[in-house]
């Protein structure tokens, strides 16, 4: 069965959503989580509704050891219907990889902020630029989509606030390259909703309509959906999320939260747009999810459920 196609564009009464839990989510647990919690999350996911899934990562094993594992879950997530399978990359090694893994899409990631790229890739923002060309030309060849996250977009915990003409120069060079989407990241949780317009309008002036624009946002601050709402407004319609709010990103200190996809799907229905996606199927998703890790998740709908449950949510078109 063919993949979903992440290169379309997308109505304006439509959203996208990609859930990074089961990578970026997991990536920093600071316990083992075992291939069966792995693969029943992933099965979970689509069983909800997602159509993109980042089922692993494909890095040094030594940096980030719950991801070692993750060719084993690509295998045993294949014939999953439509929906897309995306592997985060790193390097051209990595992109390699995940190709023979069976990824849909490579997702990749260039820091805005010098510091964090160094600490997070051990490399400078221009030589991580240099490095995605690799990747872009392993996608090209296997005929994959690229999806690269700007991280720091937003804020770095080392260098402070980033400007936004800082992050439209990284968005340029990268939209060079010819990737589908890059989604601008809010590493550290440091946007405001006037942040989101600023940087979304000027990155938007610089790639054109060439590579569509998506965002990455975390909750740290509790400014999540207020940003996500601000993206609406501002013409996003694809956004990152992770099932029950796990993750944050394990080299930036304290970029705990991402945004929890429950609390954004129940958002973008309240707002009438259609995701694709069973909102209760999904918490029951992320309640699982809580159990197998034994521990509380930061996901609104875990506790307070839906403000109606009888209402009809719209559906993907």
């Amino acid at each position: 069965m063919s993949r979903l196609d992440v290169t379309a564009a997308i109505d304006d009464d439509a959203v996208l959503l990609r859930d990074v839990g089961p990578r970026d989510g997991l990536q920093s647990i600071d316990a083992e989580v075992s291939i069966e919690t792995k693969v029943a999350m992933v099965q979970g996911l689509v069983a909800a509704g997602l159509r993109r899934v980042e089922v692993g990562s494909f890095v040094s094993p030594t940096a980030v050891p719950r991801m070692a594992d993750s060719g084993d879950v690509f295998a045993a997530t294949a014939g999953l219907g439509k929906t897309s399978r995306e592997a985060l990359v790193v390097n051209e090694r990595g992109a390699h990889a995940a190709v023979a893994a069976g990824a849909d899409v490579l997702v990749s990631v260039v820091s805005v902020s010098e510091t964090f790229s160094r600490r997070n890739v051990g490399m400078s923002t221009h030589q991580a630029i240099a490095e995605m060309a690799a990747v872009c030309a392993v996608a090209a060849e296997a005929s994959l989509p690229v999806s690269i996250n700007l991280s720091a977009s937003f804020g770095c915990a080392f260098e402070g606030p980033i400007e936004p003409t800082a992050v439209a120069d990284v968005a340029e060079a990268l939209a060079e390259l010819g990737p589908t989407e890059l989604l601008l990241a809010d590493t550290i949780g440091a946007a405001a909703p006037s942040d989101v317009r600023a940087v979304v309008a000027a990155v938007r002036e610089r790639t054109g309509d060439g590579t569509h624009l998506g965002l990455h946002l975390h909750d740290t601050r509790g400014l999540a959906l207020a940003n996500a709402a601000a993206g609406l407004d501002a013409g996003i319609r694809r956004f990152d999320a992770s099932v029950g709010g796990l993750g944050g990103c394990p080299f930036s200190p304290g970029a705990t939260g991402n945004v929890c996809t429950e609390d954004l799907v129940h958002l973008f229905h309240a707002e009438g747009l259609s995701t694709g996606i069973d909102l209760d199927e999904l918490i029951a998703v992320a309640s699982t999810i809580e159990s197998a890790l034994d521990r509380t998740l930061p996901s609104r709908m875990l506790r307070a459920g839906p403000r109606f449950r009888d209402r009809t949510e719209p559906s993907f078109r």
